[in-house]
């Protein structure tokens, strides 16, 4: 589409004017429509605050202003990228879409040493998937005989390779050149599917070009949530959002490939950790399309200790961030520039909250030691500067994601800071060779003390550092109440954002309750 029958299309959405032919197109128009204004609208916000800042800047302390602006900037192109991934957001009817062909389907459930209880229930249910033909595999990587006495109980495929090199994408690899259904149904080992799982969705595969459909992921979790596992922004706005730009990433699981896309590329992607993302670039890059069917049919398990929550999000984080440092989207010709500017949005997201965040952090600390600001400027004027560019944020951002953004979510994010800065390097040492491998637990594991304390130590350090500037400023700065008041705030809000993950870390039955 070009930009004049964009913003065209765009101002018939304004007025109502537009032919809504999609699927909840209509419906969602006023939030959509509202989260787009205010997020255009918070852009003149930020130049301001930031010529306010470069004019008010102590270039006297330029050692902080700059990694300050720098921060500041960083964050100011995170928020763009966001607003392209959720500027329009395109549904599908639950149902599906009638197919017009049949297609046989393979099933892959690749395992690798999970409880042969929780397999079994995934067995079971792919086995029970409404869908004449089908074939199901077990793809054991973990040579455990027990699931061939299981293959052959359900009367199943069962497919063990001899050596166990690439991992699940290696696994998945040797099963694709040794069947031949039309299509791919790929399940985790501890994921189990409803029986209407295909007939919903490879109707899709009606549509020429449709290289895969993913659907959305479901999990069991624990009360409350604590650790953000349901990932809702994620699955419920900005699959969509990338759905709407050709850029819907398969999430290795309840995803439907279609045979003869994945053999245009060679298979499933072995270049990283786990194959999902960088399999769903190439593909797009090929010029192949694919769907995000916005409704869940799979259920399976999230972790619920610190360690195996850490382990799957550096894991995820490593494989975003080798993307964007060795194999960067902007590098593919075949890619469209909001597919480019789709897939920079992970590992720039990584690199934001790993890198970028902690500086925000660090600075009211070192405020209230010395006494000294970055900027020179009353409290007034601060404000002035600042509440317009964060008050607008926050309205685009909780229209733009249909209200599922909160600061509840910002927390996770954030409490992962040292997670992804730990990715960032690995990712940088990791361009040939990869780190190394394992499947995430799918049983909840009990952890020291001693462990828990390591996982969460940079944020008790920096909560304790935050609290003791706070009493040192309150004790020693009697003649700049602005200063202190600004400082404190921020010092505050650092304690306050990083205390989920200590808690959670150390005593996560607080938040279950």
């Amino acid at each position: 589409m070009s930009i004049h029958a964009a913003i065209k299309s765009w101002l018939d959405d304004i007025q109502g004017k537009k032919k809504y032919q999609r699927y909840k197109e209509q419906e969602t128009r006023t939030r959509r429509v509202l989260g787009q204004i205010f997020a255009i609208l918070n852009i003149p916000c930020a130049v301001f605050y930031f010529s306010w800042c470069v004019y008010k800047a102590n270039w006297q302390y330029w050692y902080t202003f700059i990694p300050f602006i720098l921060s500041e900037s960083v964050f100011l192109v995170h928020y763009l990228l966001w607003i392209n991934l959720l500027w329009y957001k395109r549904h599908h009817h639950p149902e599906g879409v009638i197919p017009q062909k049949k297609y046989s389907v393979d099933v892959f459930i690749p395992v690798c040493r999970e409880p042969l209880e929780i397999v079994r229930r995934t067995v079971m249910a792919a086995c029970a998937i409404d869908y004449e033909n089908k074939t199901v595999y077990i793809l054991d990587d973990g040579e455990d005989d027990k699931l061939l006495s299981m293959a052959e109980e359900f009367c199943i495929g069962y497919i063990r390779r001899p050596t166990h090199e690439n991992r699940k994408a290696g696994n998945l690899n040797y099963a694709f050149s040794r069947t031949n259904g039309d299509l791919i149904l790929a399940l985790d080992a501890d994921q189990v599917a409803e029986s209407n799982i295909l007939k919903s969705i490879v109707g899709y595969f009606s549509i020429p070009r449709i290289a895969f459909v993913q659907t959305e992921q479901r999990f069991k979790l624990p009360k409350n949530d604590p650790w953000g596992n349901s990932d809702e922004v994620f699955y419920k706005a900005m699959q969509s959002g990338k759905d709407n730009d050709n850029a819907a990433i398969s999430c290795g699981n309840g995803v439907v490939y279609r045979r003869e896309a994945l053999m245009e590329i060679g298979g499933f992607s072995e270049w990283n950790l786990v194959e999902d993302l960088h399999t769903s670039m190439r593909i797009h890059a090929k010029g192949w399309k694919t769907v995000y069917h916005d409704t869940a049919f799979t259920i399976g398990h999230a972790p619920e200790d610190v360690c195996s929550h850490l382990k799957q999000r550096w894991q995820w984080a490593v494989d975003s961030l080798r993307l964007f440092f060795w194999d960067s989207p902007l590098r593919y010709k075949g890619l469209s520039w909001r597919q480019k500017a789709q897939y920079l949005h992970f590992g720039y997201n990584y690199i934001s909250f790993g890198i970028f965040l902690p500086i925000f952090f660090l600075l009211p600390i070192w405020s209230l030691f010395t006494h000294n600001f970055m900027l020179k400027a009353n409290l007034s004027e601060y404000f002035l500067a600042r509440l317009p560019y964060f008050i607008v944020y926050l309205i685009a951002n909780k229209l733009l994601t249909d209200g599922l953004n909160n600061y509840k979510v910002f927390q996770c994010q954030a409490g992962l800071f040292y997670v992804y800065f730990s990715a960032a390097v690995t990712a940088l040492r990791c361009r040939t060779k990869l780190p190394d491998y394992t499947v995430t637990s799918k049983v909840k594991k009990h952890s020291l003390l001693t462990t828990k304390i390591l996982s969460c130590w940079p944020h008790m350090l920096i909560s304790v550092f935050s609290l003791i500037a706070i009493v040192y400023g309150i004790v020693t700065i009697d003649n700049d109440p602005w200063f202190l008041i600004v400082n404190i705030f921020w010092a505050t809000w650092t304690i306050v954002t990083l205390s989920r993950f200590i808690g959670l870390s150390l005593w996560p039955q607080m938040y279950m309750r």
